[in-house]
């Protein structure tokens, strides 16, 4: 691990435990080496620099394009394994270079949903998620966030914020052999986010008592991300 990138990811993970009472469950499921990909919910843009803090490998994932039109920022993000997405459409350049990150035995994290999902439930996967796994067969890591949309960092009374890494699903397992093309991607993505939301019902405070409510993208109000 680069010393840049330990150094920031050793600060973030400090202030997370410290400021948000961050707790972890299942991080020994992730593999030192070896392709995969770490598949999340999100509810909140604290979610990337959360796992990227707690994971012990260096792990790319995507930010919006907008983000690296500045020079200094976005030279920190690429410097930090970020790479540019177009949001709102199926930006094949961005999941190309996923394909390619794997190949080269990389970790990679994936949000399925695409944006941020209202704060107590998940939204319809995409296919984008799929369309990498169909194709490269990297094994995925489900993994639940909890309390991040809801955060807000105090010494007192800190909110609960936790993360469970359920163990390694191959990809034979997630593909399903009677369909094709973008059905069989849709599946894949669906067959993932609720290997996620199970995990819901697993963190290490013990609050959640359902898995949340699942909502069609139409509830987006910013249609750009659908």
């Amino acid at each position: 691990m680069r010393f840049g990138y330990a150094a920031t990811r050793a600060t973030a993970q400090c202030l997370f435990r410290l400021g948000y009472g961050l707790t972890i469950r299942g991080i020994e499921n992730i593999p030192a080496s070896g392709s995969i990909v770490i598949a999340s919910n999100h509810r909140s843009n604290f979610d990337p620099p959360i796992l990227g803090s707690i994971i012990r490998r260096e792990v790319h994932f995507f930010a919006k394009e907008e983000l690296f039109s500045h020079a200094v920022i976005g030279a920190y993000l690429r410097y930090l394994n970020a790479f540019p997405v177009r949001r709102g459409q199926f930006d094949r350049s961005s999941l190309k270079y996923c394909l390619g990150l794997l190949s080269k035995n990389q970790a990679l994290v994936f949000f399925p949903e695409g944006t941020r999902a209202p704060a107590n439930g998940f939204l319809k996967a995409k296919v984008g998620l799929g369309w990498v796994i169909g194709l490269s067969r990297a094994p995925v890591i489900p993994t639940y966030i909890h309390g991040s949309a809801n955060a807000n960092p105090r010494l007192r009374n800190r909110p609960s914020l936790s993360v469970v890494f359920g163990e390694p699903i191959p990809a034979e397992e997630l593909i399903p052999q009677n369909l094709r093309g973008h059905e069989l991607y849709q599946a894949i993505s669906d067959a993932i986010l609720e290997r996620i939301r199970d995990l819901s019902l697993t963190t290490p405070c013990h609050r959640v008592q359902s898995r949340g409510e699942l909502y069609d993208r139409d509830i987006i109000q910013e249609k750009r991300l659908r």
